[in-house]
């Protein structure tokens, strides 16, 4: 801490001799759980006065995609859109994102931290042959597990990030990213392969727990551009810190996170159809009750995210399948979303839980109770809004096309199904599934069908 400490001081004194005083302060959530975060935060305050902003693994993803597509502009110079990937390094993570027609299309993780680099250690330290053999082994039989979710894309290029010693060897000066050859890859290889931890440390000008890092990194690199069939390598020192200021520049990008939730989907064979469906109509709810329910703009960007991927615990289990949408969330954080904001769509994915005999989470049951103060309200509005939406399609055959809102002056909330099909089934569902909306906000609900003249 004495460490960390000094150097933002000297921080500090940098920012105070440039006259800077617009600026935010990021640390690296994943390697530490929340309490030991909570307490370094707090010491960091104490003694520099300075509040730091924790970033978990979700968020680096998004910004590293971020930092991605900005390279990818500035190496993409043919004018053709090719599929391009980026591998970046990290020092808990690789992860490798895909970009087709300049849009993010998907995103896959490798667990490569301090716990890795100690197994691989461990490992060539009780062996006598050629450490590099076991270390591809190692590497090998993780990577292999994304080779069945990676779809063949000829003619791809990859961008790698994150790569110091290789960025120290052929990055030019006056680039922020350029390509290298095959052949100048595996001369590097072959060279590094060979180091010593010193070595490296002193050949390429990097701190221990960097160096530490580069043979595995290094040995990576090859089995992903064997595995992808790259054509084209590209280096970049485009980094965290670039996608991070583009999002202060831009904002969040809404498109890459609603595709990192509809892959999410996909993998757990989550029906599509029906939760966009859902998403339509509850984001029409909330647009429409917007002077009901009071909540922000931003609150419909978490209630349209939960409504595509609160069925994902149906892949293992379908009679709690909600509630293991909601444990699978807080171990898999959605790209772009800080720890509240993955919470909040957590727990609305928890209380879509309907039960008969009381065992299901309810809203002001044990659970929600111990939850942040400041966020049971918002998980409780929006919980109910997505409870009926989901109703309305609970044949999930897309029945009702349209539905229009309206609030009478006598506190009734009438949703018109625009639909000459049988909703019996979606009645059924909605009378069941409205309690929570009436109790959370106190009105009346009634569902009417325009088309067959049924009420």
């Amino acid at each position: 801490m004495d460490k960390i400490c000094d150097a933002i001081e000297g921080f500090k004194d940098k920012l105070a001799e440039y006259q800077i005083k617009d600026f935010k302060f990021y640390g690296n959530e994943q390697l530490i759980d929340e309490m030991s975060a909570s307490f370094i935060a707090d010491q960091i305050k104490v003694r520099t006065g300075w509040k730091i902003e924790w970033l978990n693994g979700g968020q680096i993803v998004y910004a590293k995609v971020l930092s991605g597509m900005k390279s990818q502009a500035e190496v993409n110079d043919d004018g053709e859109d090719h599929a391009t990937y980026l591998l970046s390094l990290g020092s808990a993570m690789i992860n490798l994102s895909l970009f087709k027609n300049n849009k993010f299309e998907s995103s896959w993780s490798l667990a490569l931290g301090p716990r890795e680099i100690q197994e691989i250690n461990e490992i060539t330290n009780e062996t006598p042959n050629d450490p590099i053999y076991v270390i591809n082994d190692y590497l090998g039989a993780k990577i292999g597990h994304l080779a069945r979710q990676i779809k063949d894309n000829s003619r791809a290029a990859v961008i790698i990030q994150h790569a110091d010693a290789l960025n120290n060897t052929y990055l030019k000066k006056e680039n922020s990213a350029n390509q290298i050859t095959h052949e100048e890859f595996q001369h590097f290889y072959d060279q590094l392969i060979q180091m010593s931890l010193n070595d490296i440390m002193q050949n390429y000008d990097l701190e221990p727990a960097v160096a530490d890092h580069a043979i595995p990194n290094a040995i990576s690199i090859k089995q992903f551009l064997s595995l992808l069939n790259i054509g084209t390598i590209y280096i970049t020192d485009m980094s965290v810190v670039t996608g991070l200021l583009m999002l202060e520049k831009r904002g969040k990008d809404t498109d890459i996170m609603m595709t990192s939730a509809q892959n999410m989907a996909r993998r757990y064979l989550v029906d599509l159809h029906h939760a966009t469906a859902v998403r339509k109509f509850a984001l029409h709810i909330f647009d429409r009750l917007r002077k009901v329910h009071l909540l922000p703009k931003s609150d419909r960007e978490l209630l349209s995210w939960a409504a595509i991927v609160d069925d994902i615990g149906s892949f293992v289990n379908q009679a709690r399948r909600y509630e293991q949408s909601a444990e699978f969330l807080d171990d898999n954080e959605l790209i772009g979303l800080s720890d509240r904001e993955n919470e909040i769509v957590s727990e609305i994915c928890r209380y879509q839980t309907m039960n008969e005999d009381g065992s299901a989470p309810d809203i002001g049951g044990h659970h929600y109770r111990h939850l942040d103060p400041e966020i049971q309200l918002t998980v409780a509005k929006l919980s109910a809004i997505l409870r009926i939406a989901t109703a309305l399609d609970a044949s999930h055959k897309q029945k009702i096309k349209q539905i229009v809102i309206s609030l009478k002056k006598n506190n009734e909330l009438i949703v018109r199904a625009k639909t000459n099909a049988d909703i019996t089934l979606e009645r059924w569902s909605f009378n069941k599934r409205v309690k929570l909306f009436e109790d959370v906000f106190g009105i009346k609900v009634v569902l009417k069908q325009e088309g067959m003249n049924r009420q």
